[in-house]
């Protein structure tokens, strides 16, 4: 049944709308969380376990005003977060076989956008080199850094996703701003990219959500609950000081 619902969830985007995710696990074995339960002796309650997980620190600078809107939307934010959840619930409640399932469906919709927006900056710098505008790119007036803690292999896809996203965009801006594309064309190439990987995480987001109710269908929500908030994705001020956290 969780496989059936995967399949639905990542193939069907078209109705899916972003809600807040619920909050998410730490990875914690089902050792670890026997550990964390044992009371010592007094009744106290034993310090809960913490998992070293290891992570990659990841900044991004983003140019683009769609891109940013992405952010400030919040729906980067969903979407990461529900990577980081889908990979732990899993690991508490899924057989191996679910988890592989699982993980090359994610894998090959992720892959599927990276390749169609690879295919359509070959286009556009195609048609920037006959103009001579290969190395030309605009300034953008409101730039913004990301931090990005990319705790699997996912979540290190999804932030390529966003630079490749940025890039394709600044092509489509050079086009427009050079006169080789009308003002309506340029608004609906970026509508239609900003669209598209909002659509993935969209799908990413409901996945996380079936991932939770399994969990509560197979007895586990207890043990997702109990894990720790965690926070995917900062967005830096511009005086170098950590602005939104987004994170549940």
């Amino acid at each position: 049944m969780f496989n059936e619902t995967t399949e639905n969830t990542l193939e069907n985007t078209s109705e899916l709308a972003l809600v807040p995710v619920a909050t998410l696990p730490a990875r914690v074995s089902k050792r670890e969380r026997a550990l964390a339960e044992r009371r010592p002796e007094g009744g106290r309650r034993a310090k809960p376990y913490r998992h070293s997980r290891p992570v990659f620190d990841r900044q991004v600078r983003v140019h683009s005003e769609y891109v940013r809107r992405l952010v400030s939307d919040r729906q980067l934010k969903p979407a990461m977060t529900a990577l980081y959840g889908i990979d732990l619930i899993l690991r508490l409640i899924a057989t191996e076989a679910e988890i592989d399932q699982i993980d090359q469906a994610i894998d090959a919709r992720l892959l599927a956008v990276s390749e169609a927006m690879a295919d359509e900056l070959e286009v556009l710098n195609a048609q920037l080199a006959r103009h001579h505008l290969t190395g030309v790119r605009p300034r953008y007036t409101e730039e913004q850094e990301l931090r990005i803690e990319v705790s699997s292999p996912h979540i290190g896809a999804y932030t390529n996703l966003i630079v490749e996203l940025d890039q394709l965009m600044i092509a489509i801006d050079t086009l427009w701003l050079s006169g080789l594309m009308s003002n309506q064309r340029h608004v609906e190439c970026l509508t239609q990219w900003r669209d598209r990987l909002g659509l993935v995480g969209q799908a990413f987001v409901a996945l996380h959500r079936a991932a939770y109710e399994e969990a509560d269908r197979r007895g586990q929500r207890e043990a997702v609950d109990r894990t720790e908030p965690h926070a995917v994705l900062t967005v830096i001020g511009d005086d170098g000081e950590d602005g939104d956290t987004l994170a549940e």
